[in-house]
């Protein structure tokens, strides 16, 4: 038999739920069991209704209908859930199976669902006394319009038992129905399938002793590379130009830097110094003309002719060098940047370009900050860890990390990541020490700069029963969870927590293993139990 809940009575705590929530503005839903003239839920009069739950590893069923009487239409109210996801089914077929006292099979079948996870097969009991129900799922028939194999919202082949089920001889043989268990919150099933939601077993799973702390994702030492402008001057881009995320090689040229001229000098200066070098080389080469001349008939001595070479060969240099100065200034002023003199600025390391502050033409300064590379294949995560915990991790060679817009943590464990080292100098401001620890970063998903939330495994791990952080919620002050009582109905469970590892939280004491707790929505229900309205909300009966 699939574990479950059975209940009577079902119609008043929901009619007390729905009512609280129309007085807050979701009165929506009032007519689920106020007007029953327009509304079928199974409620046969004012007979009270009868409700179960029945959860498999696939499915949860949660059936409402009028108590069994020989004669009398009992439609089930079923509600089917894909327990993955918590979304419901929304094509199948529902068989209802009613075994009774005499061994008769009453059968009815829902070939559809009368709305997203709802189906109403009806049973007509024959025969009074003890009965057992079973509940049968079975995915459409095939068409050309079936819905595509392992889509979550149909049904695949499943049954639950109901096995303490009673057939009445008559209406007036009906007991009255006993009080609804004090506390119970009801979330309607429209309510939870709309919203991101989910429950799931309480059970054992392996918890690390850990340390949280808070980190920030960094480049690794040696792997970051800023190419700051050597000299002041005169920005050119490489061709193609260099984008942001694009990946770079070592050695790759991404600019150079034309160096600027002195303010002071201007066109016609530098075209009066070409005049004057040129007029000082043609002189120079004269008086080496001239010497060698006078050398060759032993009229002045050889150290002389040495002198006169010296002399042309350093106007020449002279002459060149101004040359250069007119070209380059020429360059700077039409905008083309420094011709071929320049600073060639290429990356010491292969990577991906994730800072870029120049464009062609841009005037810098000595030192200002043009490009960043950082080789993103490994990362390290740099946490703070207070003094008094510095001990704590001391020889700590596994933990994990949580980043904003990630639901699943992050494994830093040997071989592909490590602590890398424990800072000995404490900061005398924050009174921490620095943990580093590097992580492998394949993906790339993990990007410099991103704050971090650090859980540095501080111990061996150990079995303990665990529910998902999120399914804590804070009460007052006080940590509580939603246990699963029913299909819509819910009981607010005060808990001891303890450890926390990798995102899941230890449960001391407070709920049993195999219950069934919210791990994602439980603010919904805490809003249901507080009587305010849960927005989104509506009922498809």
């Amino acid at each position: 038999m699939s574990p479950g809940s059975w209940r009577r009575g079902a119609s008043l705590p929901r009619a007390v739920a729905l009512a609280a929530l129309g007085a807050l503005g979701a009165a929506a839903c009032g007519e689920r069991h106020a007007d029953r003239a327009d509304h079928d839920h199974g409620e046969d009069g004012d007979a009270p209704a009868v409700a179960f739950t029945r959860w498999t590893a696939t499915h949860e069923v949660f059936a409402e209908h009028p108590p069994f009487v020989v004669g009398g239409a009992s439609r089930l109210a079923t509600h089917v859930t894909r327990r993955a996801g918590h979304r419901p089914i929304t094509a199948g077929v529902v068989v209802a199976e009613l075994r009774q006292a005499d061994g008769a099979v009453v059968t009815a079948r829902a070939e559809a669902p009368a709305s997203a996870g709802l189906f109403r097969p009806e049973l007509v009991p024959t025969a009074a006394g003890p009965c057992t129900l079973t509940v049968r799922l079975e995915p459409p028939p095939l068409s050309p319009a079936s819905p595509a194999v392992g889509d979550p919202a149909v049904a695949t082949a499943d049954r639950v038992d109901v096995e303490d089920c009673v057939v009445h001889a008559s209406a007036a043989a009906v007991p009255a129905a006993p009080d609804e268990p004090a506390g119970r919150i009801t979330l309607l099933k429209d309510q939870a399938w709309t919203r991101d939601f989910a429950v799931d077993d309480v059970g054992p799973r392996d918890l690390t002793p850990t340390l949280r702390a808070s980190g920030e994702i960094r480049a690794t030492a040696g792997r970051e590379a800023r190419l700051t402008a050597p000299v002041g001057g005169r920005v050119v881009l490489a061709t193609p130009p260099p984008v942001l995320g694009m990946s770079i090689e070592r050695g790759q040229l991404l600019g150079t830097v034309a160096p600027r001229l002195a303010d002071a000098v201007d066109r016609p200066t530098l075209v009066a110094e070409l005049r004057q070098l040129r007029a000082e080389v043609t002189a120079a080469e004269g008086q080496v003309a001239r010497d060698q001349r006078m050398a060759a008939d032993g009229a002045i001595p050889a150290r002389q002719l040495d002198e006169a070479r010296t002399r042309l060969e350093v106007a020449r240099a002279r002459l060149a060098g101004a040359e250069g100065r007119m070209a380059q200034f020429d360059a700077g002023a039409s905008g083309r940047g420094g011709g071929r003199a320049g600073f060639q600025l290429r990356a010491p390391v292969a990577g991906t370009l994730v800072e870029l502050r120049a464009t062609s033409g841009q005037s810098v300064e000595a030192g200002e900050l043009l490009f960043t590379v950082v080789d993103l294949s490994r990362v390290w995560v740099h946490a703070d860890i207070f003094e008094p915990d510095i001990a704590r991790v001391e020889g700590a060679t596994r933990a994990t990390f949580r980043i904003d817009g990630h639901a699943q943590p992050f494994e830093i464990a040997p071989p592909d990541g490590g602590v890398v080292t424990v800072g000995k100098l404490v900061d005398r401001h924050s009174r921490t020490v620095p943990m580093i620890v590097e992580v492998g970063n394949p993906e790339g998903r993990l990007r410099v700069g991103s704050f971090a939330t650090v859980f540095i495994a501080t111990g061996a791990p150990r079995q303990a029963l665990a529910v998902p952080d999120d399914a804590i919620v804070d009460d007052a002050g006080r940590e509580v969870v939603y246990v699963q009582a029913g299909g819509e109905s819910f009981e607010r469970r005060p808990v001891t927590t303890g450890i926390r590892s990798g995102g899941w939280t230890e449960l001391v004491d407070g709920v049993a293993a195999g219950e069934r707790v919210v791990t994602r929505g439980a603010y919904a229900v805490k809003l249901a139990g507080a009587g305010a309205a849960v927005p989104s909300h509506g009922h498809a009966h």
